[in-house]
């Protein structure tokens, strides 16, 4: 190595990085090769359920010029965008609009939590509201940029991939998961031991997590001299999971291929024969060995038949405004590389780690995660945090930003004078027309002091409640010119009617198909029998605790749709159902499965229909046996009818159609 290098010191061992040199420029290339030729072995190989046996492939299944396209690295084209034109203190709510600006395609967590943004939620509530993904490789499969723009540095890297995370994992196992890689990759910069890479990033995620459960029981089968499908059973028994992509177990796969590949080939192919999300740990164990090995150290039998153009999604609209906007991406792997250097200067330029020469110097100490870590990280997922010169402001939810009908709720906002005086500030919160007023609050602010403001806000009727109700905070300053307002926003609840619980007289099979009377639709619009009213916090039915035993169950909700549309709507459901849209049937399960709720389901619970502008009916008969286990599980699920399956945010869910009455009688229809 040249620019590379270890030397004794009386205190410690130094560790030596030139940003402008050969063995970063090397190292760089690596990671991306790396990332490709993973990704391109696993992608033909993943599924969305795990399997119990392992796969056996040596070689590529499908091989094309540039690789498969893959959003574990395209989508990182739009974060080096974020970091040139950000700058290194790029935070999740900056990535917010690089989410929107950019990413198409609406997988899994991306299109939950982008919804969650059209909604108008902040990062991390946008990650953590009505997410079923939050444990998955959505985040994980992104850290490479941080790593390769804070190279030798993980305590800046890992804070970096917090900021990416939690704008669509926060609170979950996908921020663990992505933190773990970024450290790991920023620490293989300068470390070539790879027990020490891990324990590195074990440092950054919290012991009792999923994520090092399942990288501990990797290192204890190896310890114990088990061969790498014995470690695999190893991290499926520690971390079991049903979903392909859940990031604890493809973690530890990753670290499979760490500690047991012979080579370059062998450690991705063990990776990925160990099967899940294969293109996503493919890709990560590729670039854990790519920065590693270095480019030239790479075989060339796996890199060159990829080249050094960068595939994206980009024709069809998975990523967009790569290629045409004002900055656009790379198209080679060498202009990627030469650009991340430019931005790894300025990050660590930024932090103060490069002396006047360009060189960055660590000691093995520094690459651990420091006290203050493990905080910030439980922070990063609690509350919004909207900066500001004068008064910075926390927004928090309380666990959660939904707004029940008929309920009084709090939503605290916090107050953080950053200047050198005292401040006295009145502060007001607006709210939706309608609703009650809230008293103003006046306070003085000491530099540097916080103070916490606890909002009660007054229970608002169903009828007055929104998709997305937009609140603001003013705040006025003695003296001083007015602060930006800060808006915030709060989710209406799903509004509900259940019917009551219908004893299972026969089989499943034949109370699927035999009608009882809440199936009989009255010329008002009224079903028979009595029916309760409630609201849920989004696609969940949250059921679990409403059928526990054998029965049948009729659910009742309203899609108001302000236009016709076709759009794919589905019930993914862990017991037998059917389902009525309008009254007519569109969908009939006859036994349930693992619930899956995505939005770009190919297959199973999705169907495409026709949505009626103004008020639809949906209506689900759910059947529970007696031989179904474990609670009811019930996820409805309504996306675009096109290849993005984009989340329909604005079809209203939080009303019943008798409130349009209590709404015009109130003046605030509309």
């Amino acid at each position: 190595m040249t620019d590379l290098r270890v030397r004794n010191a009386e205190t410690a061992a130094s560790l030596v990085l030139d940003i402008g040199g050969e063995d970063y420029y090397d190292r760089v290339y690596g990671c991306w090769q790396g990332k490709n030729a993973g990704g391109t072995l696993g992608t033909p190989l993943e599924k969305a359920f795990g399997e119990d046996e392992p796969f056996d492939v040596w070689w590529y299944p499908e091989l094309k010029e540039g690789g498969l396209p893959n959003d574990d690295l395209e989508m990182q084209l739009a974060w080096l965008k974020a970091a040139e034109e950000v700058g290194p203190e790029l935070t999740a709510r900056d990535m917010a609009g690089y989410w929107l600006d950019h990413i198409g395609y609406n997988f899994d967590e991306y299109g939950l939590s982008k919804g969650n943004l059209r909604l108008g939620l902040e990062p991390p509530v946008s990650g953590s509201h009505n997410n079923w993904f939050i444990d998955c490789m959505g985040s994980p499969i992104r850290s490479e940029i941080w790593a390769c723009i804070a190279p030798g540095a993980p305590r800046i890297a890992a804070r970096l991939a917090i900021q990416d995370a939690i704008c669509d994992h926060a609170g979950g196992e996908g921020v663990n998961g992505e933190v773990f890689n970024a450290a790991v990759e920023s620490a293989a910069f300068v470390v070539q031991d790879r027990q020490t890479l891990i324990d590195i990033g074990l440092s950054y995620i919290p012991r009792a997590s999923a994520s090092a459960k399942a990288v501990r029981a990797v290192l204890d089968a190896h310890r114990a001299g088990l061969g790498w499908k014995a470690a695999r059973e190893a991290v499926r028994r520690a971390t079991p999971h049903y979903v392909a992509q859940y990031s604890p177990i493809n973690l530890g796969f990753q670290v499979i291929g760490l500690l047991y590949g012979d080579d370059f080939g062998d450690g991705i192919c063990k990776t990925v024969n160990c099967g899940y999300d294969t293109d996503s740990s493919g890709a990560a164990i590729g670039s854990y060995l790519g920065i590693l090995y270095g480019s030239r150290r790479l075989p060339a039998k796996w890199v060159q038949p990829l080249g050094d153009t960068i595939a994206t999604n980009e024709s069809w609209g998975g990523v967009k405004h790569l290629s045409d906007s004002i900055r656009p991406v790379p198209q080679t792997l060498d202009e990627l590389v030469r650009r991340i250097r430019v931005v790894a200067d300025r990050v660590l330029r930024h932090h103060r780690l490069l002396d006047p020469s360009g060189r960055l110097t660590q000691t093995e100490a520094d690459l651990y995660a420091d006290k203050d870590f493990a905080d910030e990280l439980a922070a990063s997922n609690a509350v919004v945090t909207v900066p500001g010169r004068t008064i910075e402001v926390k927004i928090n939810y309380h666990g959660s930003p939904v707004l029940h009908p008929d309920r009084e709720r709090t939503v605290t906002t916090e107050l953080i004078n950053h200047r050198e005086e005292a401040l006295d500030v009145t502060a007001e919160l607006a709210l939706p027309a309608g609703w009650a007023t809230v008293p103003a609050r006046s306070m003085t602010l000491l530099p540097g002091d916080s103070i916490a403001l606890d909002w009660q806000l007054p229970s608002v009727p169903r009828a007055l409640i929104d998709n997305s109700n937009r609140l603001r905070l003013d705040l006025r300053v003695e003296g001083r010119p007015t602060p930006a307002p800060v808006p915030f926003v709060l989710v209406g609840g799903v509004a509900q009617q259940l019917s009551q619980v219908q004893p299972l007289t026969g089989s499943v099979s034949s109370a699927l198909t035999d009608p009882f009377p809440a199936e009989e639709l009255a010329a008002d619009g009224s079903r028979p029998g009595e029916w309760q009213q409630r609201s849920v916090a989004g696609h969940d039915a949250e059921l679990a605790s409403v059928l526990t035993g054998p029965g049948v169950l009729y659910l009742r909700t309203y899609l108001q749709s302000p236009d016709a549309r076709r759009v794919r709507l589905g019930v993914d459901a862990s017991i037998a159902n059917r389902v009525w849209l309008n009254n007519v049937p569109i969908a009939t399960v006859e036994e349930g499965r693992p619930v899956r709720p995505s939005l770009n389901a190919s297959s199973g619970p999705m169907q495409t229909v026709q949505l009626e502008q103004g008020w639809n009916e949906l209506l689900i008969k759910l059947v529970r046996g007696d031989d179904h286990d474990g609670p009811v599980d019930c996820f409805i699920l309504m996306s675009s009818d096109d290849r993005l399956r984009a989340v329909q945010y604005d079809v209203g869910r939080t009303r019943l159609p008798e409130d349009d009455a209590s709404a015009e009688a109130t003046g605030t229809s509309g």
